[in-house]
């Protein structure tokens, strides 16, 4: 899931590269909802100890799409902002 998701060169990489999630998470505009989402993938280490602390293959699958949806969100949220480059 990481290789695809934050593969070198890809928007994903871009998150953590150009610490884009560290600072969507200091900007109280995207609320708590999305703060919450985001921590989840604010450097590699927080997304590996969050997938790890599964409890069987379901958790670790439900863990997983939520990954999935936070890169997504965090996407979103610094493409609004300009932060990615093209």
């Amino acid at each position: 899931m990481y290789q695809q998701l934050f593969q070198p060169g890809g928007m994903g990489a871009n998150l953590w590269e150009l610490n884009l999630v560290s600072r969507l998470l200091n900007d109280p505009a995207i609320g708590a909802r999305s703060s919450g989402l985001l921590a989840v993938i604010e450097t590699p280490e927080a997304m590996e100890a969050y997938l790890l602390r599964s409890q069987g293959q379901d958790d670790l699958k439900r863990r997983a799409r939520r990954c999935i949806d936070a890169t997504e969100e965090a996407l979103r949220l610094a493409g609004e902002r300009g932060w990615l480059r093209p």
